[in-house]
């Protein structure tokens, strides 16, 4: 069996790694000859991330385009072709097309894998021309020619099954062997109880939301709010420290967390969030506050591995208790690993994988 792994970007893109990359020495070790052809190089990830302007995005999709339609030139050598999501965003999705072309043609099977709804717009980004371009049905056409779907949540899968009868929810995963799991002690009243969030630029504007309770909760405690990922996050009167991501600093900077929040609000995109950085606290023995939305929902079991807050009452209320209790935190914090462990860990996930990657072409699994 040899794979042929098309993942959107490189290992510093965190879709692409927690859904491809992390996988790679774990499936060559079952057997299964693994070869990845990223849409871009780490560099270019690194230099022409798209949030930094319209020539940083010129860059990096141009190659990301490129990249795809080289690609077809190497499918002959393999029997499963695996596409980790659409590489152009709004427009018809030319390569991803000519991929399934080809291989169909040539016979081979063909996986498409998104953790995100990448068919919504996100309703933070801002308004641009491309948008004149969009073509609404761009992800339902590659469903369509597809195999076999992998989707991240239960929502995205959704979505899919309109599209294609072989849906599978596998769910993003966790090498557990990375993360250490957080020594929680009591920090007095001298503090600071640092509560964290990590992501990805654009969904910094979901912590907005949490203004008004840093706030009140600042008032009344010392606290730091410590951003990873996001550099534009001020919260008045509100101790705020933004660090850049990295990936060699990426646990290291997590465990210095207390306490994790990942806020949201109940949009199209929200939906199809899958939880990552929620996993990642939780695999860490941090505990979480999240909002109860999409895979929230499904990652947490509210007041047992972590907490839901759907208001502002309730944000202050479960981030109080949390600040309040060392032991809580450290209980949470335990039960959150042992969920991510039986639930959302790449040994938990792998067989599952496994499965569809080597599913005999026309086979439905139902999931």
């Amino acid at each position: 069996m040899k794979v042929l792994f098309l993942p959107a970007a490189s290992w510093n893109d965190p879709p692409s790694r927690y859904r491809i990359y992390q996988y790679l020495d774990y499936l060559r070790g079952r057997g299964i000859a693994a070869d990845c052809k990223a849409g871009v190089s780490d560099y270019i990830y690194t230099k022409f991330a798209p949030y930094k302007g319209n020539l940083a995005k010129a860059v990096f999709f141009g190659l990301s385009l490129l990249s795809r339609v080289l690609a077809c030139f190497m499918i002959w050598r393999y029997n499963v072709i695996f596409i980790q999501r659409l590489v152009l965003p709004h427009i018809y999705p030319f390569p991803e097309m000519l991929i399934c072309i080809v291989a169909g043609l040539l016979g081979k099977r063909i996986i498409f894998d998104f953790d995100d709804a990448i068919f919504a717009t996100s309703p933070h980004r801002k308004h641009t021309l491309a948008e004149k371009f969009t073509d609404s049905d761009r992800v339902a056409r590659i469903l369509a020619r597809c195999d076999a779907v992998i989707a991240g949540n239960a929502y995205l899968a959704a979505y899919a099954r309109a599209y294609n009868v072989n849906v599978v929810i596998i769910p993003t995963s966790i090498d557990l062997a990375k993360y250490p799991v957080k020594q929680i002690t009591d920090k007095g009243p001298d503090g600071p109880f640092v509560i964290g969030w990590i992501g990805m630029p654009g969904s910094l504007p979901y912590l907005n939301v949490l203004k008004p309770v840093f706030q009140e909760i600042g008032a009344k405690y010392k606290i730091l709010v410590r951003i990873i990922g996001g550099q534009n996050y001020e919260c008045p009167g509100v101790r705020v420290e933004r660090l850049p991501w990295s990936l060699q600093d990426e646990v290291s900077r997590i465990l210095t967390f207390d306490i994790g929040v990942m806020p949201l609000t109940e949009s199209e995109e929200a939906k199809g969030k899958c939880g990552l950085k929620l996993l990642q606290y939780m695999a860490a023995g941090i505990p979480a506050v999240a909002s109860p939305v999409s895979a929230n929902n499904e990652i947490i079991a509210d007041g047992e591995n972590g907490y839901l807050a759907a208001s502002p009452e309730e944000w202050k209320e479960k981030l109080c208790a949390l600040v309040n209790s060392a032991q809580l935190r450290l209980e949470m914090g335990r039960r959150g690993r042992d969920t991510v462990e039986r639930r959302f860990s790449i040994q938990a996930n792998l067989p599952g994988l496994i499965r569809v990657i080597t599913l005999n072409k026309g086979c439905v699994e139902e999931n």
